[in-house]
């Protein structure tokens, strides 16, 4: 019998100090990574040009001592920081429509009209014309076809006319569709959908002449809109028409707007921006996308009352639209060839005239 050997057997023990070490050292340098991530996001400083830290410890701060070494008091030198919020510079932006356009000359269907059969008796009539503008969306909300959107559904905003054929139909024979929608002024959205209408300061929706008005600072209204735009691009559609892209004609309203903006919301700033949201969102759609501008004021500059301005829109519409007359339309033309930056004047202005035909490049004729 052996002496000093044990009777159980221990195994084989395993060489863990090691691993452990590291595995411990590894969970230490993760923890003080997300430590240290959480810890100086609030050092984190959001510019227009990225984002950089703003450390404390790497401060070039102004500093001052009194008392002697052992009882030193640094006095920091104290700064005054204002925030000023300006009002936006539309001047800067960058023209982006208007190139590759042909000549329009388009005659109004309107939207008790459009069906297969009248659509087709306007195209054998159509005279000089190469294009018919289909008034698709009117000032009561109800849409003329049959919209799959998401809030013209839910809603009960959707048509009945089945628009493809008709659009099919009119293209063998060589003619373009556009088509026209009314932006904001919508009598059923605003009543069914009471978030979206317009409101007075006073709390009150607001309503004019026309009907009731959709907030132009809503996004969901922008959305709605956009979302439009699109199932008529993929059906075909060659040019679209934003009508009543506007606030309200009458003075001296304050309204409550919906969106929150670190400065106080105009006309201008409203419009604008529904404006240049909607085009950038829209930019890779094949139709044409134009508006059409309501007073003289805003085919020279700002309209301060109603928000349109020529000017920006020629730099992101690929057509400006108004309402104008055989004699006119010629002069009015060429008091917009400085705010052309791309492409031809004679294929970007669009007057609209009733009876005699201008002698313009393109036109839209009422009924």
């Amino acid at each position: 019998m052996a002496g000093n050997r044990s009777e159980f057997y221990r195994g084989k023990r395993k060489k863990t100090g090691p691993a452990l070490i590291v595995s411990i050292v590894v969970l230490s340098l993760i923890a003080f990574v997300v430590l240290l991530f959480y810890g100086l996001q609030k050092y984190i400083v959001v510019t227009n040009s990225g984002l950089y830290l703003d450390l404390p410890i790497l401060a070039d701060t102004k500093t001052s001592q009194t008392g002697d070494d052992d009882s030193a008091v640094r006095k920091f030198e104290t700064v005054n920081a204002e925030l000023i919020v300006g009002e936006p510079d539309y001047t800067n932006v960058r023209a982006t429509a208007g190139e590759g356009l042909t000549e329009l000359k388009a005659v109004l269907v309107p939207a008790d009209q459009v069906n297969a059969d009248s659509v087709n008796a306007y195209a054998d009539s159509i005279g000089k014309g190469n294009t018919l503008m289909l008034d698709l969306k009117t000032v009561t909300g109800m849409l003329v076809w049959k919209s799959e959107t998401e809030i013209a559904k839910g809603y009960g905003t959707t048509g009945t006319v089945d628009l493809k054929p008709i659009i099919t139909a009119l293209h063998e024979k060589d003619i373009k569709v556009a088509a026209r929608l009314c932006c904001f002024v919508d009598n059923t959205l605003a009543s069914r959908y009471e978030q979206l209408a317009l409101h007075r300061s006073t709390g009150e929706a607001f309503s004019d002449d026309n009907g009731a008005w959709l907030d132009p600072s809503n996004s969901i209204v922008r959305d709605y809109i956009v979302s439009l735009c699109k199932e008529l691009d993929a059906m075909g559609v060659d040019e679209i028409l934003l009508n009543g892209m506007r606030m309200p004609e009458t003075e001296g309203v304050t309204y409550a707007y919906s969106s929150t903006t670190s400065a106080t919301p105009t006309p201008q700033t409203v419009i604008s921006g529904f404006a240049i949201s909607v085009t950038r969102t829209l930019k890779s759609m094949n139709a044409n996308l134009s508006v059409q501008v309501g007073s003289a004021k805003a085919m020279q500059s700002v309209d301060e009352v109603t928000g349109q301005s020529a000017p920006l829109f020629f730099k992101i519409f690929d057509r400006v639209y108004r309402t104008s007359s055989a004699n006119t339309a010629g002069d009015e033309q060429k008091a917009v060839k400085s705010m052309i930056e791309l492409g031809e004047l004679k294929y970007r202005y669009v007057p609209i005239v009733y009876d005699t035909l201008p002698g313009t490049t393109c036109w839209m004729k009422l009924n």
